[in-house]
């Protein structure tokens, strides 16, 4: 079938390195790798071309290899049958859109906290009248009761992982809310109001972790992540108690506390100037000191501060150097694991965010529900009430809105080579640099192009092995 048409697909991005041409489709995610000389005959179907006339512009010595090369580009969808076939592809995905449906509740146990933390994203939207609230175990139930609500409305989705997440402020300062509410999550998986795989993940700066609470969050398989940025200039340097205090010391005690009780303990580490600029010193804290198993890198959110100038490609930079020790060490990093299982199964990976795909609730301490923490001082995307029972996600503007926030449905994004792979990053930041959840994430645009370029190439090494 020589004399068949074939086009070039429009998702096609080329990266080349030395000699060596990564032929990359943008949704389908299979590099093919051809040598550079290939590059100008394989543009030869930019507007579609018979192959039979691409053949013939060749040597002849060369067709062999040059139509093994065509099948792998056929595979890969970077050579199509029709331009039908990338707006199929687009609409496949795009129709992925639009099903609001919650596979994790964010619980804001306190807004308060004794740290005061200079990028704290939650304390910094706050105005200096905010009235800070704990949560009522009345509100703690209903919470509770109003997600579970929401998740039984879908059976089929229902048995699919969910996740809860105790959250703040720092959330150990509701302890005997959160404790009880432990309890009841527990007696709900028991009972089919929630599902057998409940992950149960908090968030906390270690400060008050004492025995007794350690020993409590290990028999309810809470997945504790402690949030530390390095060593202790780098921690210190953005983080201190609310009388100004130096923090550090007590975040290790923290970790030596949850370690001596048997736990395998998390970091949540801010990746600041400091954390960055000693590389060797924060990975050796993290991996060494802390001994952590998995951890979660987070990019600094800007506001009316700018960040530094090349802070993006420095931060991005950071996290594949510290992805090539990981693996090795068997650590799993959670903002890149996302990128690498997207490659390597090419699966596009439509959110980033979980509040994105209307996947996500956040409870506030008076019950209040929105979409997003990061919006909690304002009350804005948060349109219910954990009160409100006949509340349904599916008609909610806000959540219809956040479910259709993809990089696929976003235009700016559709001629990027990371578009399959990125998520589109965090709509918080989105909206208080650029004034829309729309906007880019310029951020994490870097992060996700200088990862998939990595990853590409990083794959080619390892097949030349």
């Amino acid at each position: 079938m020589k004399d068949r048409f074939l086009f070039l697909s429009r998702y096609v991005h080329f990266l080349k390195q030395s000699h060596v041409v990564a032929c990359y489709h943008s949704l389908r995610m299979i590099p093919v790798y051809v040598s550079d000389d290939f590059l100008l005959i394989i543009k030869k179907f930019t507007n579609g071309n018979s192959l039979q006339n691409v053949l013939d512009s060749i040597d002849f010595d060369r067709q062999e290899d040059f139509l093994s090369t065509v099948k792998a580009l056929e595979f890969a969808k970077i050579l199509i049958n029709s331009v039908a076939d990338d707006e199929n592809a687009l609409g496949y995905y795009l129709g992925l859109l639009g099903k609001p449906y919650p596979h994790l509740a964010y619980f804001i146990l306190t807004e308060r906290c004794n740290f005061r933390c200079k990028y704290c994203f939650i304390k910094n939207q706050e105005s200096s009248d905010y009235d800070s609230e704990n949560m009522s175990l009345e509100i703690a139930l209903k919470g509770l009761d109003f997600f579970c609500l929401l998740i039984a409305e879908d059976p089929k989705q229902f048995e699919l992982e969910k996740t809860i997440v105790f959250y703040g402020g720092e959330p150990l300062l509701n302890w005997c809310v959160l404790r009880i509410l432990l309890t009841k999550i527990e007696e709900y998986i028991q009972n089919g109001k929630l599902p057998k795989r409940t992950i149960l993940n908090m968030v906390t700066n270690g400060s008050l972790i004492t025995n007794e609470i350690a020993e409590v969050l290990k028999n309810s398989n809470v997945q504790v992540s402690i949030s530390i940025d390095g060593d202790s200039f780098a921690t210190n340097s953005s983080r201190a108690y609310a009388d100004g205090r130096p923090v550090y010391q007590d975040i290790k005690r923290g970790f030596l506390v949850c370690k001596e009780a048997g736990m395998n303990i998390g970091a949540s580490c801010t990746l600041s100037e400091a954390s960055i600029s000693d590389f060797d010193t924060t990975i050796e804290v993290l991996l060494d000191e802390c001994q952590i198993t998995n951890l979660g890198f987070n990019l600094m959110i800007t506001g009316e501060d700018k960040l530094n100038d090349g802070y993006n490609e420095r931060a991005a930079k950071f996290i594949i150097n510290a992805f090539k020790i990981f693996r090795e060490r068997g650590v799993y990093e959670d903002r890149i694991m996302r990128k690498v299982t997207s490659f390597v199964e090419s699966k596009v990976w439509l959110f980033d965010c979980g509040a994105t795909g209307g996947n996500q609730i956040v409870i506030a301490p008076n019950g209040d529900v929105g979409v997003c923490h990061g919006f909690l001082a304002k009350r804005k995307y948060f349109p219910i009430n954990v009160f409100d029972n006949d509340f349904n996600i599916h008609d909610d503007s806000d959540y219809k809105e956040w479910s259709m926030r993809s990089p696929i449905n976003m235009p700016e994004c559709q001629e990027c080579f990371a578009l399959g792979i990125c998520g589109g990053g965090c709509p918080f930041q989105s909206e208080i640099e650029k004034g829309s959840i729309w906007a880019l994430d310029d951020r994490f645009c870097i992060h996700a192009k200088m990862t998939l370029e990595w990853l590409i190439w990083d794959l080619f090494n390892k097949m030349k092995k």
